[in-house]
């Protein structure tokens, strides 16, 4: 955004988040009783997202205990974890958009539902404590 006020430029700059989901792992389909879906891109295309598997390694108990504790804010809300995450992403005041994946129409109506998200701020301190215990899971 560019304003004009008294003969000033000011430019706003916006951020773009990426990767939202953590690759996936956010929306709590590696948590399934069931495993992952056969068709999950960390199952699908394993070895050919190198930096992603490392970064977002389940096997990691910082990364496995840090997104259950996402995951249990969800479902105490009554929220799907995806529509959690990226309406908590789109919340940033910084944030213009974020890129998302979605292979299947019921993922799409989740992050279109995210968008209609209003999270109170019991919501946001229970995952600013998540945060502050786990600042940074997958550095």
């Amino acid at each position: 955004m560019l304003c004009l006020s008294n003969n000033l430029t000011f430019l706003r700059v916006s951020l773009l988040a990426y990767s939202p989901l953590a690759m996936g792992i956010l929306s709590g389909k590696y948590f399934s009783p069931h495993g992952a879906p056969t068709d999950a891109r960390l199952n699908l295309f394993k070895g050919r997202y190198s930096e992603g598997e490392s970064r977002y390694n389940l096997s990691n108990t910082i990364i496995k205990e840090a997104t259950k504790a996402y995951l249990d804010i969800a479902r105490k809300y009554g929220f799907h974890p995806v529509s959690l995450a990226v309406a908590f992403v789109l919340k940033h005041s910084l944030v213009a958009s974020a890129v998302f994946g979605a292979t299947k129409l019921w993922q799409l109506q989740e992050v279109l539902d995210a968008c209609k998200v209003e999270l109170n701020p019991e919501i946001i301190a229970d995952v600013d404590k998540v945060h502050t215990t786990y600042p940074n899971p997958c550095p």
